[in-house]
């Protein structure tokens, strides 16, 4: 699907990206990337005795992963910038879960100081397998308008 500038995007469309199945390999990578070798994410020794009993990845792992979903979906936009994210942490991602995002514009709104551009806030929830959301929020892009004309129209 070819990229949509601001005035192409409506609100209350939805979308859904493709999954992904979290790994070892991920987990191990965030943690190297991150500097978080906290054991409930690296010892699956540790990680039996607390209360999810297995290696959870990290929860701020789910939220990269939701961005880059959200760049692979159907919703691809001419993004200038991610202005803002407000995220809840609702349940953990194992190993061996398969996640994907689902997408919703709930707002947008012309930039007030620059004609050339948009803002749109998206509500996203990250949901496994089972169908149950285990991360959720919101990400305000700032989104091209496209061409303007002299008259500020598009």
């Amino acid at each position: 699907m070819p990229k949509r500038y601001f005035d192409e995007i409506q609100i209350g469309e939805e979308h859904e990206t493709p999954g992904v199945t979290i790994t070892d390999w991920h987990v191990m990578q965030f943690a190297g990337l991150s500097m978080d070798f906290f054991e409930l994410h690296t010892n699956e020794e540790f990680a039996k005795q607390t209360q999810f009993g297995r290696r959870v990845a990290h929860g701020l792992m789910g939220l990269a992963i939701t961005d880059g979903l959200k760049n692979r979906s159907e919703f691809q936009t001419h993004a200038i910038a991610s202005l803002h994210w407000s995220w809840d942490f609702v349940g953990p991602i194992f190993i061996g879960d398969t996640v994907k995002a689902r997408i919703r514009v709930a707002d947008k709104r012309p930039s007030a100081s620059k004609p050339d551009r948009g803002v749109v806030t998206l509500e996203i929830e990250l949901i496994n397998q089972d169908g149950n959301t285990v991360q959720k929020g919101q990400n305000r892009l700032m989104v091209e308008r496209g061409k303007v004309s002299n008259a500020g129209q598009t």
